[in-house]
């Protein structure tokens, strides 16, 4: 019983940290062309609607999760194919997985043989608040409606020592306390409406930062990439991320 109960967080653990990859999918503009936005509101329609547009991605991830002065990197290549289809394929822990076909969402954790089994029907709420239909349009529109946002600072966009580019940095915070990541930093590419990176933090002093690289826009990806299946010798644990009331 309480190695089950111990799997569960795990599972939940990795549920709050889907609150952030959906809210910093990699979205980005077909065009180069020069915009000239002067308003947060504007800068978000913008990522809303070239999301909207995108079809499928390929790109390298790093997600770094800092609590009780402990730091844990985790890293590998994520892909995405509309309809809610995504898989985050971990190299480092090696063969963590999260794959959803848009219906069903799993989580892989490969040192316990352990598979949570999610159903995205489902209308319930985990600790950190709906994470259903994660890493969609819907998703995304989501955080927009539950969270505030404005720019983190008057003068935007902002010039980052780290690339030398230009950034538009949007400060959400929660419209309602309900747990979890209670604010978030977007880092979104002035050139290009790619959210390069995103900064979240719960009321408890965690904080998760999700980078994304080396993007492929519409990549060419089947379906199938997007099917898991567990051996039989895994253990199965339905739904992990709602509470069971």
């Amino acid at each position: 019983m309480k190695d089950t109960k111990n799997t569960i967080s795990l599972f939940r653990a990795l549920g709050t940290v889907l609150v952030v990859l959906f809210a910093s999918f990699p979205v980005f503009a077909q065009s180069s062309a020069k915009h000239h936005w002067n308003s947060p509101s504007e800068v978000v329609k913008k990522v809303r609607k070239t999301f909207s547009d995108l079809q499928s991605y390929k790109a390298d991830f790093v997600i770094q999760t800092e609590a009780n002065k402990k730091t844990v990197t985790k890293k590998g290549i994520c892909y995405y194919k509309k309809g809610g289809k995504i898989k985050y394929e971990f190299s480092d822990p090696s063969g963590d997985e999260i794959v959803s076909d848009g219906k069903t969402l799993w989580i892989f954790i490969k040192r316990l043989n352990a598979a949570g089994k999610q159903d995205l029907t489902l209308n319930k709420s985990n600790k950190s608040g709906p994470i259903f239909s994660p890493m969609t349009e819907e998703g995304l529109s989501r955080i927009f409606r539950k969270y505030h946002y404005k720019f983190e600072s008057i003068e935007q966009p902002q010039v980052s020592p780290k690339d030398n580019r230009k950034y538009f940095v949007l400060a959400l915070e929660q419209r309602e306390k309900i747990g979890g990541y209670e604010t978030m930093t977007l880092y979104v590419d002035a050139e290009t409406s790619f959210i390069k990176k995103a900064v979240a933090s719960d009321g408890r002093g965690k904080t998760t930062t999700v980078e994304f690289s080396s993007l492929e826009a519409n990549a060419d990806i089947e379906d199938g990439k997007f099917n898991f299946r567990p051996d039989g010798n895994s253990k199965i644990v339905n739904n992990p991320l709602v509470s069971e009331e």
